[in-house]
């Protein structure tokens, strides 16, 4: 116990000298801060300007031309029509054709318009393009419709592929009912 006792002391002993050295340094050692003026800024002398022989440069007005830019519309129109009855994506015999967006050297944007129904008027009906070169949709061909009667839908902006590609016409219903395709068209948007 007597060895317990001595430790503890000797420690309460450190701990006491450290805080009596750390307030000696705190209290009595503490440096008065100075406070020193700025410097006062020096004066700088600037020459006086004198004049000059050389005649000084005018701005002359500049002349812009401005390119004026047309869009044209065109039509590509697509054959055939048909009904299709079914869930899935499904294609409408006979509305294939070749499309190249390469022999249209100005074109900025493309659009699907199609000119159908859903034959009873129950859910909706879809159409939309399908290249059948690479085997998948045309992106942002998609539209649909409730309507019993024929209405024409125009697509969002097309993104066609480049090159020659063979396209054809898909449909499909959310029903049990017939989707009805009367026409379709590509409205081609071309800007000089």
């Amino acid at each position: 116990m007597n060895r317990q006792l001595v430790f503890f002391l000797f420690l309460a002993l450190i701990v006491v000298g450290n805080l009596a050295v750390i307030d000696y340094f705190l209290i009595f050692k503490k440096e008065n801060p100075t406070i020193s003026p700025p410097p006062s800024p020096t004066p700088t002398i600037i020459p006086a300007l004198a004049p000059s022989s050389t005649p000084i440069p005018s701005l002359a007005p500049t002349k812009t031309t401005t390119k004026k830019t047309s869009k044209s519309i065109s039509y590509v129109p697509i054959s055939g029509s048909g009904s299709i009855f079914s869930l899935k994506w499904a294609d409408i015999n006979g509305t294939e054709f070749y499309f190249n967006p390469d022999d249209y050297p100005s074109l900025k944007e493309a659009y699907f318009e199609a000119n159908f129904r859903l034959f009873n008027g129950n859910g909706l009906a879809f159409v939309r393009l399908f290249d059948a070169t690479v085997g998948i949709e045309v992106w942002g061909s998609e539209v649909q419709s409730k309507s019993q009667d024929f209405s024409s839908i125009t697509s969002n902006k097309l993104t066609l592929r480049p090159g020659n590609h063979l396209y054809r016409v898909q449909a499909k219903s959310s029903t049990s009912d017939s989707t009805v395709f009367g026409s379709g068209r590509l409205k081609i948007i071309s800007q000089n």
